[in-house]
């Protein structure tokens, strides 16, 4: 997907000379290569761009954590992206729900159930999400997938509802069942009719067979459902039954995404900067974190911090490139290609995985052995979620999954110290701590204890939040011979700095991440948001 440079020398001045095309082609091509990264030479030869254009995109998008680097150097999907599509899983009905509804096709009809949604381009659309049934020969497409829209269930379900504008006179053929006019397309959607849904037979892939039926994203963008199976096993005695299980759940899904987006609140996640690629990463989280918010261009204006014609400009440009979608009634919302994206990187990140790169950082920096420990909102329970062990050769050894007490050690107290007044008062007058000493770890920002857990050792610990939410600590273990009495003040700076620096990248909602001298966030223990799972 080759681009014009000739605009891209001043990247930064944003409505001035927009680069968003370009900056999505680069995420693009880093999402879309699952499992190993690229180099920046490679990249730029794939996009016919020049490598300073291209280096200098990835150098900000690794500042954005969207995109990091592996430990050759490539560049690869960020810890950043992962979080925000996860988000985006857990709060899109399509997701959320849909995967359940299409769990539910597949088990009534002993077919693979997919949902598909158009790309922003006439000629496509892709596969959000599948779910395939317990058997020895299935039909499998991965979410993510890009399809024809003219061949094949999926595609020609949503050409019932979005028409055949757009799509070039002569089409290519997959198979010799593939339809290659728009003309052919056109009477065959007449035929659809009668029928109540979509039927292919061999039209995409030889060996397969589906229905489909269309549904409404919203007022721009349509998707479909089918139910698709070996070729051999296609019966048509099955079409009846099939249409009107999917026309049933395609009106499920419509109910869903209107309930969810009406009366909607939206709060804005702004730009930390001017530069383009800060805007881009506002409108990601943006959407990621209300999937279903619709924006004005006032609140464009505001997330972005541009003046009228600047939004405009910018808001289009992000939209021809699939990020928002504009509705009828003037608003802005989530396009097809955040869609995508998440389907493509899934939701079960090893969360591990995402903070590996803080800790090791903060183990390198210091030499000891770092932890993070995390808190679960329901039992009331932490437990360390991952150890990293320092260089030093007197270190200590902390075994991940091991559950910690909130009350001794500063892991468990610079998490106690932030959870809701109610909460912390039942649990520390049942252990007889100090609400004195929870004040001061509030106010300072970090917890420091002397051998309260482990022999021998301090203990030096920040909290962590998620949306405004504590969700654990960050905590160094240190041999009680290399600290004398109150930790030096790198110490405690790194650790907290760590741990603001998770914070940051854990969030997606608007809630704002508190400083190290405030208090209690906050009285609220749990919403959603919880995206991975404590026992990653």
């Amino acid at each position: 997907m080759p681009w014009d440079t000739a605009n891209m020398e001043q990247l930064d001045q944003s409505a001035q000379r927009d680069g968003s095309k370009e900056v999505v082609a680069v995420l693009e091509a880093v999402i879309g290569r699952a499992g190993y990264g690229w180099g920046v030479r490679e990249l730029a030869e794939e996009l016919g761009a020049s490598r300073s254009t291209v280096n200098r995109i990835l150098s900000r998008l690794v500042e954005e954590r969207l995109v990091s680097r592996d430990v050759s150097g490539a560049y690869i999907v960020g810890p950043r992206l992962k979080v925000l599509s996860a988000a985006l899983q857990d709060g899109h009905p399509l997701f959320a729900e849909g995967t359940k509804i299409l769990a539910r096709l597949s088990r009534a009809s002993g077919a693979t159930a997919l949902m598909a949604v158009e790309t922003g381009n006439p000629e496509q659309c892709f596969v959000l999400a599948s779910v395939e049934p317990d058997a020895p020969v299935r039909y499998t497409l991965p979410p993510g997938t890009n399809l024809p829209t003219h061949a094949g269930a999926l595609g020609l379900a949503i050409l019932t509802r979005r028409g055949t504008a757009g799509l070039p006179e002569e089409l290519k053929k997959y198979t010799e069942a593939s339809m290659d006019s728009r003309t052919r397309i056109a009477n065959a959607l007449q035929s659809y009719a009668t029928v109540g849904a979509v039927v292919s037979i061999g039209q995409h892939i030889p060996d397969a067979a589906g229905i489909g039926v269309p549904f409404t994203v919203n007022d721009r963008l349509f998707g479909s459902l089918s139910l698709s199976r070996p070729r051999n096993e296609f019966k048509e005695s099955d079409i009846g039954a099939g249409a009107e299980l999917l026309n049933e759940a395609a009106r499920e899904l419509e109910s869903l995404l209107t309930d969810s987006s009406r009366n909607k609140g939206h709060d804005v996640y702004e730009a930390e900067s001017s530069a383009l690629i800060q805007r881009i990463a506002a409108i990601i989280t943006a959407f990621c974190s209300e999937p279903l918010a619709q924006l004005s261009l006032q609140g464009l204006s505001s997330l972005w911090g541009t003046r009228s014609v600047a939004t405009r400009r910018l808001a289009e440009s992000t939209r021809d490139v699939g990020l928002m979608t504009t509705l009828d009634n003037g608003a802005w919302t989530a396009g097809p290609t955040l869609l995508r994206w998440s389907s493509s990187l899934g939701s079960g990140h090893d969360f591990s995985q995402l903070v590996d790169e803080d800790l090791r950082e903060l183990s390198e920096k210091t030499g000891e052995t770092t932890t993070l420990a995390l808190y679960d909102a329901d039992s009331h329970v932490a437990h360390i979620g991952r150890t990293i062990a320092g260089a030093r050769n007197v270190r200590y050894v902390l075994e991940e999954g091991e559950e910690i007490p909130l009350t001794a050690g500063a892991a468990g107290k610079a998490i106690l110290a932030h959870l809701p007044e109610h909460v912390r008062t039942r649990i520390t007058d049942e252990a007889g701590v100090s609400a004195a000493e929870l004040g001061i770890i509030r106010s300072q920002g970090w917890a420091a204890t002397d051998s309260e857990r482990v022999p021998d050792a301090h203990g030096i610990a920040a909290p962590f939040f998620v949306n405004g939410i504590i969700r654990g600590s960050v905590a160094v273990t240190v041999p009680n011979h290399r600290v004398a009495g109150t930790p030096p003040t790198e110490l405690t700076s790194a650790v907290v700095a760590t741990a603001q620096r998770l914070s940051h990248l854990l969030t997606f909602k608007s809630a704002r991440v508190p400083a190290a001298h405030e208090g209690n966030p906050g009285e609220l223990e749990s919403e959603r948001g919880v995206v991975f799972a404590a026992g990653h």
